[in-house]
Formats: structure tokens, sequence, C-alpha cells
């Protein structure tokens, strides 16, 4: 039943904004729960870029995904406009930047929340019409929208869906480790050596675990890499499966072993252990959700740090092969 102290009217529409990218749309979907599981009444809709619309196909509490197209420009000005006609009581903006303001002030709705600055940059704040500021120190990604439900009244508790939470699926049929060694172009300085990646697979395979390399596009070169230096290691192409179909892929592994990069965030949302490699990003704050995980991190005086470009990385480049493997054997036994 709706709470007295909510801005919310029965039945309210409600439309969250996350454009992009995909660990940062993963991590919205808490706050969809939440906000769900305190008013079961409300219609929730939800505003990302196309590319990753996918991931949010079925999704419990989500009635409706909206896709902004990101290349065809010219589709954008038709797309705002019937995300006017649509008729929101309230949008929350997840993101925080020009882009996603824009979306949010085309839908006229009554309520426009989204964060003060350092949450929220480019001026997206001047669209709102309720100014949320985010404590300090800076709270985990998935846990900030709870501020903005808070902001209308709500409790804004924590709740934790999975993907393809759905599907039947027996996790004592889990078999294998899946390495998942690349990244976006924008990220690739995340990225753990693939010579480390390769002396990791050696060693597993050595023990007798399956081992298998994930790929997207642009990351081709990265696997067949791996597999020549480790000729066990079985190929998934992400390229030709789609995000569902990776979703399940990873689903069916033991562990998943990855820098902070989408894949990683995937695994942990279908309850995949997960072992994390963390270089310059701070893992209190983008680490992936869940209770089996394994962060691994080479500390510096210098990180965390918001840099992309390092004459001499050695966050990411001293995550020892060792540890690594450590909390595979740990998560796989346990």
């Amino acid at each position: 039943m709706p709470q007295d102290s909510s801005d919310l009217p029965p039945g309210a529409r409600v439309l969250f904004v996350r454009l992009s990218a995909l660990g940062d749309v993963i991590f919205a979907l808490e706050s969809v729960a939440s906000l769900k599981a305190e008013r079961p009444d409300v219609l929730i809709d939800f505003l990302v870029e196309d590319r990753f619309a996918e991931v949010l196909r079925d999704q419990q509490g989500i009635d409706t995904v909206l896709q902004s197209p990101r290349r065809r420009k010219l589709q954008l000005p038709g797309f705002l406009w019937r995300l006017r006609r649509r008729r929101y009581d309230a949008v929350l903006d997840l993101h925080g930047i020009l882009k996603s303001a824009l979306h949010v002030w085309m839908t006229r709705a009554p309520l426009k929340l989204g964060y003060t600055a350092p949450g929220a940059r480019e001026g997206a704040s001047l669209v709102y019409n309720r100014k949320v500021p985010l404590p300090s120190p800076l709270p985990h990604r998935a846990e900030r929208g709870y501020y903005l439900l808070q902001a209308l009244g709500l409790r804004g508790a924590r709740h934790a869906p999975l993907l393809l939470g759905g599907d039947d699926f027996d996790t004592a049929q889990r078999r294998g480790v899946i390495l998942h060694p690349g990244s976006s172009a924008f990220a690739a300085f995340k990225r753990w050596p693939l010579d480390k990646f390769a002396e990791l697979a050696r060693r597993l395979t050595e023990r007798g675990l399956p081992v298998s390399v994930s790929f997207g596009p642009g990351e081709e070169g990265l696997a067949e890499t791996l597999r020549r230096a480790v000729p066990a290691v079985v190929p998934i192409d992400g390229r030709g499966l789609g995000l569902l179909g990776l979703a399940r892929q990873i689903q069916r592994a033991q562990v998943l072993v990855a820098a902070d990069t989408g894949p990683l965030h995937i695994a942990a949302a279908v309850g995949t252990p997960v072992v994390a490699l963390f270089g310059p990003k701070d893992a209190e704050l983008y680490g992936p959700r869940g209770m089996q995980q394994r962060v691994v991190t080479h500390d510096v005086p210098c990180r965390p740090c918001r840099r992309r470009r390092c004459a001499s990385p050695q966050c990411i480049l001293g995550v020892p092969v060792d540890r690594v493997e450590a909390s595979v054997q740990e998560l796989c036994s346990g």
C-alpha cells in the first residue's frame, strides 16, 4: 500500500534514467527493486541507451524499457517528443550528466529528481526541481539511488535483485572458470596484463579446472592471444550471444575473473562468484555487489585515483597472479 509520507500518488508512473555504462545500469536495478518492494502499485519505466537495453529485458519490477538512440542521432528528437507524452509523475536521474538531464527535462514531469555536485556534472542539476546531495564520503554507485527515493519520502532500503531471476537454475551445475581480459577502449586503463591472465589460465588448467575466455567486439585479439598461450582455454564469443546470452554463460561458471568491466557486474548480478581486479578505481565505490566476491588490488600510495592515463600504472600491473589464483581456488572450493 502507498505510504502517507510518500510524494507519489497511488499508481504513480515513475521513470528511472541511467543511460550507461553496463555496470551502472545493473547497479541501478537495486533502486528499482527498492521502490517496487515499498510501492508495488507504482508503474516503473527505465530509460537506457539502446546498446544496454537487452540486459533489462523481462527484468522484474520494470514495466517498460525505453531505448535512447545512441548513434542514430536523427531519431533522437522524435524519441524525446514521445518521451514527453508518457506523462510521468516523477523522474529520477541516476546518471547526472547533460545528456541524461535533457531526457529528464523533456518529460515535463512534476517531480524531477537528481543529485547536486559532485553526484551531477555538466550543469545537469539545473534541470531538477528536487536536488539531492550525496553524503561524504560518497556511497557506492549502487546505493546512490536510495537517496533519491528518500527524497520522495520513501525508505530507500537496500534490495539486490538478480538478473535472470526468473530462470530455474541449479547452482550445483556450475563448472569451470571464465576469464574476461578485455574492456571497452574507454576503460582500457583498468585492464590487467594479458600475460598475467595467461599465467593464471595455465595454473588453473594444470589444476584440472576447465577455463574459458569470454570476449566481445574489439576483444578478439586478446582472446586469441590467450588461447595461443594456453591451448586448453575454450572461447566464449560474446559478439553473437548478446548481453543476456553472455549472462547465461557466466551464470554456468563457478567463478569469473575480470577487471572493473561490464561482465564482472553481470556475473555478480546472476549470482556467479567473482574475482575482481581493481587498479586505479576505488572498489568501495565501484566494486561488485553480492556476498561471493573477492577484490584483489595492489596498494600503491597514489591509488585510488581518477586518471585514465599513467606512465607507470603499477596499481593494476602489480596485481599478483598468486593472489588471484588463491582467490579463485577459495571460491571454487567454497
